[in-house]
């Protein structure tokens, strides 16, 4: 059988940025589900690979020295149900001197997808896979970004079976301006693996910049047996030298279905390259080999290699909005904190707690954690949805933590790599138990949580009332010591209060940000006036009114809206509904007081008309905006909405698709724009309050963050969510806002569904 190049893109992890290095040379390719490329390696066969290892990048240079490479391998079985073995290899590629060496063994049938996709290249956000979901609104892009790929450009599909191809159906993608739109172009297929073979090239008709471009649709004269085809495009109709696709179509081919999610290796190979020879290699390259051994063929998949370093810090952390990172994971329930990064198959050690699990087990600042109970970790994937739940080391380290507290093995196994040596560190818990409902009405390890956690805001409350001297975080503590229903804890709800009316003497004070602080403000102070009868708030509470009725503005749709405060509208006037959102729950509380406004009614166009309303073919979360109706950051916004709705017994036809887009996309539940935390815990109240079952549900899912955030004795841990940022708070949050939330259900609070 001939060689074929198979595209195999090895990676360099470099503080969260992926770099593209040459690609791997197979004999016989292998679709992973997942749409992961991986290889068949059998005794005897061997494939080599350069390496090049790049300058520090910026954020590297901040910690100059101390730098470690770390290769891996993810073996995913063998073609039978037998044991295979591989070596992993680095060696000087002028002297071939072997330097670091691996071996490991698999068994186990490995997975194979009954197709994959397979592109010259593609742009995050724009990826192959789109080309075939059925959906021409959704499109393939060569990349762009960066170095921008050269054409031709290509995509298409390689079956794990010999298809019966009839022709290809070519849609470009739909709207937007010709480039990538396919002028020429050439159709290629592969016959048992051997190389390509052109079996069709022409030119399409001129694209034009409208909707509902023309599919181009290519018959053969008869059916071609093929393991794999591609459509190439040679050049497009803005002469740039794009690529693009809204659907491609494998004639007289039934794709089936399969599962999305990426396949975890069943075993890993890891080399070490130690700090020295890591600053030697710089700038050079070095090689990469995998030999197949005796055994059972084996099917590897993505090589990787990371930089990391001996003592990682907060210097290493990706930027503050957002990204995938590197980013702090706080595991409170084991001791330590860690870096971790978008992509990397090893999570490094950042600190260790005197007296903790970690600290017991020997861990250190700067190991490599590499397997969890014996598991490899899996390519860490920090972008928010189903492939974080499933994928992210937070979610493995949390779920195998959960897993040991239910089975009363009360320990958890971290394996780490030191100088190249694999060491297996077990760490006993300071709990017994797991979660169960994580009510603590029935729940009694969250009854636990909760009574630290309250005890964690009676240790941190300010002398000035305050908690740490910001209205949200005093918000949600004064109104989590509310909710308890104890009286001993009134008096320190009293300083607060008495702190926030020094603190906010005039609406102004709120600052640049006015209108998301002034509706936290009249949040607290209504919710203590219900409950206290407190005179005093009612003039802040009127004059926040006012200020935000006076500070409305004609956004660009021609109704009135709220930007961050009364001098404008952010964003060319589309502005957004996050403040606006905040002034609605605050002044739904307010009304119960005897206060008067029309904030709802002035703003009811405009939230109505950022809505993605599914009778008008929405999803039901609430957008940012009128022109930005996403299913990415929607959580928060949902949730909020979700509260005011029902506080006022308003849009009985909104909160239902509310509720149930939150429900089904909860795994972007840490992703609220500009937010993270508290936009988590906003979204969980509200669906505690409008739609309980779903809450229930979904609070049972996390169950596993609960217990690896949570020190017993503490309280919870800081991990950095997918938007938001440390300056909204990290612990200091945590213990003020979930508090609150796992007291919802009590309903002793009207914010959470008290009967007036």
């Amino acid at each position: 059988m001939p060689l074929i190049i198979f595209a195999l893109v090895l990676s360099l992890e470099v503080s969260g940025t992926v770099l593209p290095v040459a690609p791997l040379v197979a004999k016989q390719p292998w679709s992973l589900p997942g749409n992961e490329q991986g290889a068949l390696l059998r005794e005897g066969e061997d494939t080599m690979i350069p390496l090049e290892v790049p300058a520090l990048g910026v954020k590297e240079q901040r910690i100059a020295e101390g730098w470690r490479g770390i290769v891996s391998l993810g073996l995913h079985g063998t073609i039978g149900n037998g044991e295979g073995m591989v070596t992993l290899e680095a060696f000087d590629s002028a002297s071939g001197k072997i330097f670091a060496s691996s071996t490991a063994a698999v068994s186990g049938k490995a997975p194979q997808a009954p197709w994959s996709v397979i592109s010259s290249s593609e742009q995050p956000g724009a990826a192959a896979l789109l080309a075939f979901d059925g959906d021409p609104e959704t499109s393939w892009h060569s990349r762009y970004s960066g170095e921008k790929a050269p054409a031709p450009h290509w995509l298409g599909l390689r079956f794990s079976e010999i298809q019966s191809l009839e022709g290809v159906r070519y849609l470009p993608r739909q709207g937007g301006f010709t480039n990538g739109v396919a002028k020429s172009y050439r159709i290629e297929v592969q016959k048992g693996g051997g190389d390509w073979e052109l079996v069709h090239e022409g030119t399409s008709e001129q694209a034009s910049v409208a909707n509902e471009r023309k599919a181009l649709e290519v018959k053969f004269e008869k059916p071609l047996g093929v393991t794999a085809f591609r459509f190439v495009i040679e050049s497009d109709w803005s002469g740039g030298g794009f690529g693009t696709c809204g659907e491609i179509t494998p004639l007289g081919i039934q794709l089936a279905e399969q599962d999305t999610g990426a396949s975890p290796a069943r075993e890993r190979i890891w080399i070490e390259i130690p700090e020295l020879l890591m600053v030697a290699l710089v700038g050079n390259r070095f090689g990469v080999r995998i030999k197949g051994r005796a055994g059972e063929p084996v099917v590897i998949g993505q090589p990787s290699f990371c930089r990391i370093n001996k003592e990682p810090s907060s210097k290493l952390f990706g930027r503050s909005n957002g990204g995938q990172g590197p980013d702090k994971l706080g595991a409170g329930l084991l001791g330590f904190d860690a870096l971790t990064e978008h992509e990397q198959t090893v999570l490094t050690v950042m600190d260790v707690r005197k007296g903790s699990p970690a600290s017991k087990a020997g861990l250190k600042v700067g190991d490599a954690i590499v397997a969890v109970e014996g598991r490899p970790l899996p390519i860490n994937n920090l972008d928010p949805g189903w492939e974080w739940l499933a994928n992210s080391h937070e979610a493995v380290l949390g779920t195998a933590s959960e897993e040991a507290l239910k089975s009363g093995s009360g320990k958890v196994s971290l394996t780490v790599l030191r100088k190249g040596k694999v060491e297996v560190l077990d760490h006993v818990f300071g709990r017994s138990k797991a979660f169960t409902t994580m009510n603590p009405a029935t729940d009694p390890e969250a009854a636990a949580l909760l009574e630290d956690m309250i005890e964690w805001l009676e240790n941190n409350q300010r002398e000035d009332g305050s908690w740490s001297g910001d209205i949200k975080r005093t918000m949600f503590a004064s109104l989590a010591m509310l909710a308890t229903g104890e009286p001993k804890h009134r008096r320190r709800v009293k300083k607060a209060i008495d702190w926030a009316l020094s603190q906010f003497p005039e609406p102004e004070k709120h600052g640049n940000l006015g209108f998301w602080s002034a509706g936290y403000m009249m949040t607290l102070f209504g919710e203590w006036h219900l409950h206290t009868g407190d005179q005093r708030v009612l003039k802040p509470i009127r004059e926040a009114r006012d200020w935000a009725v006076a500070g409305q503005h004609i956004c660009k749709w021609g109704m009135p809206a709220l930007g961050h405060g009364p001098s404008g509208l952010p964003y060319d006037n589309k502005s957004l509904v996050a403040p606006a959102l905040h002034l609605l729950v605050g002044e739904a509380l307010t009304k119960d007081c005897g206060v008067e406004s029309q904030i709802w009614e002035l703003l009811d166009p405009y939230m109505m008309h950022s809505w993605s309303d599914p009778e008008k073919g929405g999803h039901g979360a609430m957008g940012y905006n009128g022109s930005y109706r996403d299913l990415g950051e929607f959580w928060s916004r949902s949730g909020l909405y979700l509260i005011a709705a029902h506080l006022r017994s308003k849009k009985p036809r909104v909160k239902p698709a509310l509720a149930k887009i939150m429900w089904e996309r909860h795994p972007w539940i840490r992703n609220s724009h500009a937010y993270g935390e508290p936009g988590g815990a906003w979204g969980l109240m509200g669906l505690s309050l409008a739609a309980p079952e779903f809450y229930q549900e979904v609070i049972a899912n996390y169950r596993w963050w609960f217990s690896l955030a949570w020190e017993p004795g503490y309280g919870l841990h800081f991990t950095t969510p997918h938007m938001g940022a440390p300056y909204m708070g990290e612990d200091d949050l945590l213990n003020c806002i979930y508090p609150l939330v796992l007291q919802s259900s009590k309903r002793n609070l009207y914010l959470t569904g008290k009967l007036k």
